[in-house]
């Protein structure tokens, strides 16, 4: 259990570290590295996909986002690494290419997409597992984070909506099809107990 605890913060916290040293070096250059953001349907930036959830806009972005990533990734991380890091990736994905497609054509950088992933996994998670640990954790979640909701509509300038909303989808659909794949294994070990 420590062990587990002790992988799961030390991957969370290579992921802030790396957010941090690339907002440092975008700092120094004078924004240099943003150009790296993704810049939907340009086929010029394709490296965005990759590069731009690690670029922020400011220190505020950044810490903000870490804050909010290092709490939902660790109570994500509470059903393993290799979970983790598969919701994290297909998280990712999902928040990016949505947002390729379907963006406003500017640079969007930001954890965020992946945050609401996240957060979006956590919360239907609980809704269809419905296990007392989820819900809990739910609870904590929208207690925590429920102002996440209006991240969702175009409220504010310089907010990557599209990636939030693409990044929560994919979070959502992850956490359905983990709970569907939890209790299907629970009923089959409560089959074999009998």
């Amino acid at each position: 259990m420590e062990k587990r605890i002790g992988n799961a913060i030390r991957v969370i916290g290579a992921i802030v570290g790396i957010c941090v040293v690339v907002h440092v070096v975008n700092v120094l250059t004078h924004g240099y590295l943003t150009r790296y953001g993704l810049v939907p349907r340009s086929y010029d930036h394709l490296i965005g996909i990759l590069t731009h959830p690690f670029i922020h806009g400011s220190w505020g972005h950044l810490i903000s986002n870490m804050m909010s990533f290092s709490v939902l990734a660790f109570l994500v991380s509470r059903s393993g690494l290799s979970r983790f890091f598969a919701i994290f990736a297909l998280c990712w994905a999902g928040s990016s290419l949505g947002t390729w497609i379907m963006g406003r054509e500017s640079y969007h950088i930001g954890l965020s997409g992946i945050i609401y992933g996240l957060w979006g996994y956590l919360l239907v998670y609980a809704i269809m597992y419905r296990s007392l640990k989820s819900i809990v954790i739910a609870i904590i979640v929208m207690f925590l984070y429920g102002s996440f909701v209006w991240g969702l509509f175009p409220l504010h300038e310089g907010v990557s909506y599209e990636g939030h909303i693409f990044g929560g989808l994919s979070g959502g659909v992850l956490g359905y099809l983990y709970a569907l794949k939890d209790k299907h294994h629970q009923t089959a070990v409560n089959k074999q107990v009998r």
